[in-house]
């Protein structure tokens, strides 16, 4: 596909902006995204400033370092003023039910969790979610215990800005996924019943570039509440994707609790 006409200069810093909030949200210096995605941290350095322009194979270097789905790499891409590649193989990819199915027994049939977190991607990728964790929730008097799993890909900025301002028994989220039997996108929680703070911990959001997210509680019978969980820019929020997504995340949930109880060996 050919690249379209350039948008101005804004256009050019709202590429830099894009992938500054990535890096940050990935937990990455600019140094290491420029090791990983095999450019000069000068050069780096100049994209995010809107000194240079990328072109098509850069944001494809770039977006492969990051770890980016399909949608959100269209949507680097579009920033830089280029053409984006994958929307069309997105829509002519089948129903969504039928890709949530296939994921699904995908999941089941998984026996590694680097495939699993593989194939959980390139689906959860197509509805706007680029990153998830799945784990165990348990209540305590001291506050919340969240054990994570291994696999996923997790917004480790995003995290990390939670783990350093303490908010895990403050946020929201965590609450709901606690409370909750069935999933649920953050927009399905009215802003009217957070309090200030938690309605902080959203706004402080979007400067990771996390706007909404999708999560699955699924209460086991010691009181405790497997879940996953995960962020996204901007994430379909039908009632067919919620559907879809449940099913997928419920796979990923048990597979990956499954492989991380195998010994290892």
């Amino acid at each position: 596909m050919s690249e379209v006409q350039p948008f101005l200069s804004d256009r050019r810093g709202a590429f830099g902006r894009h992938l500054v909030a990535h890096r940050k949200r990935d937990g990455r210096s600019q140094l290491v995204l420029a090791l990983d995605a095999g450019v000069s941290c000068r050069h780096l350095g100049f994209l995010e400033t809107g000194r240079a322009k990328p072109s098509a194979d850069m944001v494809a270097r770039l977006a492969g370092a990051l770890r980016l789905s399909g949608m959100e790499q269209d949507r680097l891409l579009l920033a830089a003023g280029l053409a984006p590649r994958f929307a069309d193989r997105i829509r002519d990819a089948g129903t969504l039910g039928t890709r949530a199915f296939d994921a699904a027994l995908a999941l089941a049939a998984s026996k590694s969790v680097a495939s699993s977190t593989r194939i959980a991607a390139e689906f959860f990728g197509e509805i706007g979610i680029d990153h998830f964790i799945t784990g165990t929730l348990r209540g305590s008097p001291a506050g919340w215990d969240i054990r994570r799993d291994a696999g996923g890909r997790p917004a480790a900025g995003w995290l990390q800005h939670n783990y350093t301002n303490r908010y895990r028994n403050t946020d929201y989220l965590v609450r709901a996924t606690a409370a909750r039997d069935r999933g649920f996108f953050w927009s399905d929680i009215p802003p009217a019943v957070m309090n200030d703070a938690q309605r902080r911990i959203l706004a402080e959001a979007r400067d990771f570039r996390i706007s909404d997210g999708f999560v699955l509680p699924i209460p086991v019978g010691d009181g405790s509440v497997r879940a996953f969980s995960s962020w996204g820019e901007r994430v379909e929020t039908t009632g067919a994707t919620r559907t879809a997504a449940s099913l997928v995340a419920r796979a990923l949930v048990e597979n990956l609790h499954d492989l991380n109880q195998l010994p290892a060996g």
